[in-house]
């Protein structure tokens, strides 16, 4: 169809059909005359591309890039995968818009890299007004472990936006031929800091006694599991095993997208036990019955708690306790500390944690320094 314009736009309009894919762009023209050239122009572009691909690599806008790339492919992954490459998904064409992917150059990368680095800056700023009396509480070592990770705040978001762009520039030059050359390779990723931090004795014991008692489960749940957060505040019965003594997830909720079976210990499964049993007073009887809901967790009305909320009560509780740099992911790093420093082998903690590869589960091995020393003793003595 040809050019219009749309009530109350000042511009002129067309639309496309691009593989099967409809779209309308804006000419940013008001004179008619040149909005109709911006339009023809647009359709030889087309034309050529599907005729002479060879000719065109990189004739393919970003955002058709970003729409395929999140119909196709992103659609196959867990939810958690899913909502994470849309999250960044809006980043990446805020910045990049729609530029074709023969103008995504090196340096336009590392534009954005460094534009990603100024937002965080910004961020971290708004935050320390926002803490200014919380941080004068500190100690001499909480406050020098607040800001260290204020210089890595960020990283791992920016090193995750850039690997998705990576991804969906790849598949665009191997599957789907419409560019030839991947900028993101040429730029060097942030230094991420690879905290391994687990709880002492004391320091778990005086920040569990700042948790209010609904979230003191599936803290200890997720301590003595290692489940990821929204694996255990999501956790429902028909993924527990109570005879076999058994968490298992299946593939679609993992973050990596394999089964994943725990074996409850004695404690994770007295937690899960009462659970069970865990009785609330009937709003019309005043007797104590039973919840009946899905969810493992849940509010006395059958309905599961959020990721947020939980996330919220922990993080409230370390700070009261004096413990600010302690989020709930370092439970699952706790976990794997606790096993490696009992000499669990490497191999079984990966398996347990479900970690794809055993480069992650390498963090945790200076952790057990007792079996690199039997190791170097096993070499044969020649005295």
């Amino acid at each position: 169809m040809g050019i219009y314009k749309p009530q109350g736009s000042k511009f002129y309009w067309f639309s496309t059909t691009n593989q099967g894919i409809r779209h309308r762009e804006n000419t940013k023209a008001t004179n008619k005359k040149l909005a109709e050239q911006v339009y023809r122009k647009r359709v030889d572009d087309l034309a050529r591309e599907k005729h002479f691909p060879e000719e065109n690599l990189g004739g393919v806008r970003f955002t058709q890039l970003v729409e395929r790339y999140l119909a196709e492919v992103t659609l196959d992954k867990s939810l958690n995968s899913q909502a994470d490459e849309n999250r960044f998904a809006l980043v990446l064409t805020g910045f990049f818009g729609d530029k074709f992917l023969n103008q995504i150059t090196p340096d336009l990368v590392f534009q954005f890299k460094q534009q990603r680095r100024r937002d965080f800056a910004k961020k971290w700023k708004c935050r320390l007004e926002k803490e200014k009396d919380q941080q004068k509480k500190l100690g001499k070592e909480a406050l020098k472990a607040f800001e260290e990770k204020g210089r890595h705040f960020g990283k791992r978001t920016i090193n995750r936006e850039l690997g998705l762009l990576s991804a969906m520039l790849n598949q665009a030059i191997k599957v789907w031929r419409w560019c030839s050359f991947n900028p993101v390779s040429s730029v060097k990723r942030e230094k991420e800091n690879k905290r391994v931090k687990y709880f002492s004795p004391e320091v778990f014991a005086q920040i569990f006694d700042c948790l209010p008692d609904w979230v003191r489960p599936i803290v200890l749940l997720a301590k003595y599991t290692g489940l990821r957060r929204a694996n255990v505040v999501n956790l429902k019965w028909s993924q527990v095993d109570m005879k076999q003594r058994m968490v298992i997830l299946d593939a679609g909720v993992m973050k990596n997208s394999e089964h994943l079976g725990i074996p409850l210990n004695e404690q994770a499964y007295r937690i899960l036990e009462v659970q069970k049993n865990h009785k609330v007073r009937a709003e019309r009887s005043n007797k104590m019955v039973l919840i009946r809901s899905a969810f493992v967790f849940c509010h006395n009305n059958g309905t599961e708690y959020t990721a947020w909320g939980v996330t919220r009560a922990f993080k409230k509780a370390c700070r009261k306790a004096g413990y600010p740099d302690f989020r709930f992911h370092d439970l699952r790093h706790d976990f794997c500390s606790q096993l490696v420093q009992q000499g669990v082998d490497l191999y079984a903690v990966k398996e347990l944690a479900g970690h794809k590869d055993i480069a992650t589960t390498q963090r945790y091995a200076h952790l057990s320094p007792e079996r690199l020393r039997k190791a170097v003793e096993a070499l044969p003595s020649h005295a």
